[in-house]
């Protein structure tokens, strides 16, 4: 369905004069996608369409293929939708005399003469000023995440204490994934292929939740905490970051006392441990 839908977008595209380029980004940009790919379009509108063009785009993408959800985000700038089909779709409008598109993520559907500009392919290696960047915002965030653990446990807020604990998990993958030395060019649905495979085995290992109480929601977060705890510091060297061990003691020793306070049996260590072990 996302093949036929290329097609008429690239037809409608041509045969607008008020659209002077179209191309797709993302993993059909890139020449990888799959069934599951969403369709990332570009659009570069004449100047002096352009406020006619983003008033009718609903109109102009119904006549492509019924939508089933349509939001105008960022000012006007995108339109995200979903079809009849299911198939999900992003636009970005762009308004101008000519638009930079990247050599190796852009298949170009149609374009007027000059209207397009190259600009180099940054590569897949993530550079260290990246990873730092990365670890600087992820580390300090799931440590401060985790020291709220108290708080949904002291308050009986299962629901939001499971929400949370798969925040907890986002990040820690965040953290896993710069093991691997590549740069993130996917969105949040592609994980796999930048998470080196044996720190994928532990966090899956260490994901899961048989039943919705005050103690797995504690083993959940803490089998994670407990991941981060043994191989952060390690990729923090690699990086040549240092690792926020104050704050990780802080978050630990907390959730340590409020969970001793709430009458919980188990140490720490003992609530870290997988069923396996």
């Amino acid at each position: 369905m996302q093949t036929q839908f290329i097609e008429a977008l690239t037809a409608a595209a041509e045969t607008d004069p008020r659209v002077r380029a179209a191309w797709l980004a993302g993993s059909f940009g890139k020449g990888i996608a799959d069934r599951w790919s969403d369709v990332d379009a570009h659009l570069l509108i004449d100047p002096a369409h352009s406020d006619g063009f983003k008033a009718g785009v609903r109109d102009w993408l119904e006549a492509l293929r019924p939508l089933v959800l349509y939001r105008l985000m960022f000012g006007g700038q995108m339109v995200n939708a979903m079809t009849d089909e299911g198939m999900r779709l992003d636009v970005w409008l762009h308004s101008g005399e000519n638009a930079q598109v990247v050599e190796g993520q852009t298949q170009v559907l149609f374009a007027e003469e000059s209207t397009l500009t190259w600009k180099p392919n940054p590569g897949t290696e993530l550079s260290q000023a990246e990873a730092a960047a990365e670890l600087e915002r992820a580390i300090p965030e799931f440590w401060r995440c985790v020291a709220m653990l108290p708080v949904a446990l002291g308050r009986d807020e299962k629901i939001i204490g499971a929400a949370g604990n798969f925040l907890i998990l986002l990040l820690l993958t965040d953290v896993l994934s710069l093991a691997s030395s590549i740069r993130k060019d996917r969105g949040v649905k592609a994980l796999n292929g930048f998470l080196p495979p044996e720190y994928r085995q532990l966090a899956e290992g260490a994901t899961f939740l048989p039943e919705l109480t005050l103690e797995a929601l504690a083993r959940f977060q803490l089998r994670l905490a407990r991941i981060l705890q043994e191989h952060g510091p390690l990729i923090c060297e690699q990086w040549n970051v240092e690792y926020p061990q104050s704050l990780e003691d802080a978050a630990l020793a907390y959730v340590a006392r409020e969970l001793a306070a709430m009458g919980f049996s188990a140490t720490l260590e003992e609530l870290y441990r997988l069923p396996s072990e």
